[in-house]
């Protein structure tokens, strides 16, 4: 009987081993050469834009632009050409119109003072958002169960509202926020449109525990090339800005995903993004009138936060 009960624990502590042999090139094989990884997901982004005039340093005007719970679609693909470098190809974009809003506010005075116009679009939709991305990562530190990276990337990002009708609370000569009305909803009152250009440098760290993968990235940049276009329909005036080519944006995305198979997971993650308020000039172009014209230097900026929720599955070969 004693016999029996050693050869059965040899066979189970044989059974064990080959069971933690094949976990451990399970997790390997995550990084081998040669690997894969396709995934696929839904998300949704909120947010807000800002879009700002100056002269001479004082404020003059400042819309926001909002972004509410907009679907997107999720792509990606990963291909490891050797066990210390990933490269990447990802991008999101939205699926149909998303919800938005724009508050347009501008002050006579500068924005010490209260502001003297304003007016309220709740119409507005989400024309344009989407984000494409290319990166290169080396492993510095690659172990069983935690591995720890360098990222070099590049990334388009682009955004487009359209506001229709609206409530105005405006300022005569003689009076303060003395005329107000309303513009009738089938009329465009103003579309506006930002990209960005960015070459970044990023950090990028895994966990590992069972089945579970903790994921951190983080992405900075101080070379961001900012643009926007602004129509004002009802005053036939067009903005082209271009405000610099040296803006700041960081990113942090936290993910966490559960392998269901030894090729198939899935994850959910939140990405924080900001652009941070980038100044240039901007060329208008008043259609009515048939004049063009430039404004000085350091007199538009555009700015940009968002927060992107997701879901998504991933499949290596």
């Amino acid at each position: 009987m004693k016999a029996r009960n050693t050869w059965a624990l040899l066979g189970l502590v044989a059974l064990g081993q080959e069971a933690l042999a094949h976990a451990h090139v399970t997790e390997e094989q995550r990084f081998e050469a040669g690997d894969v990884e396709v995934s696929v997901g839904l998300g949704l982004l909120n947010g807000q834009a800002k879009e700002k005039a100056y002269y001479e340093g004082e404020k003059l005007s400042q819309l926001n632009w909002d972004l509410k719970q907009v679907p997107t679609l999720h792509l990606g693909v990963t291909f490891h050409p050797s066990e210390w470098l990933s490269l990447d190809a990802r991008g999101w974009t939205q699926m149909g119109k998303g919800r938005g809003h724009m508050k347009d506010y501008d002050w006579i005075d500068g924005e010490d003072e209260p502001w003297t116009h304003y007016s309220d679009h709740p119409d507005t939709k989400v024309q344009k958002a989407w984000q494409a991305e290319f990166a290169a990562t080396v492993w510095a530190l690659k172990r069983e169960d935690m591995a720890f990276g360098a990222m070099l990337g590049y990334q388009r990002s682009e955004f487009g509202w359209e506001a229709r009708g609206g409530e105005f609370t405006y300022s005569s000569e003689n009076g303060f926020r003395d005329i107000s009305g309303k513009v009738p909803p089938e009329l465009k009152s103003i579309s506006y449109e930002q990209s960005y250009d960015t070459p970044y440098i990023g950090l990028v760290g895994l966990y590992t525990h069972d089945n579970w993968t903790l994921e951190g990235r983080f992405k900075y940049s101080q070379w961001v090339k900012a643009r926007q276009h602004d129509q004002h329909h009802l005053r036939d005036l067009t903005f082209t800005g271009q405000n610099d080519n040296r803006g700041k944006m960081q990113s942090l995305a936290l993910g966490v995903s559960y392998r269901i198979q030894p090729q198939l997971s899935i994850k959910a993650g939140v990405d924080y993004q900001v652009f941070a308020e980038a100044k240039g000039h901007a060329l208008i172009n008043d259609l009515d009138e048939g004049k063009r014209y430039r404004t000085g230097d350091k007199s538009m900026s555009q700015a940009n936060r968002t927060v992107l929720s997701t879901l998504a599955l991933n499949y290596r070969f």
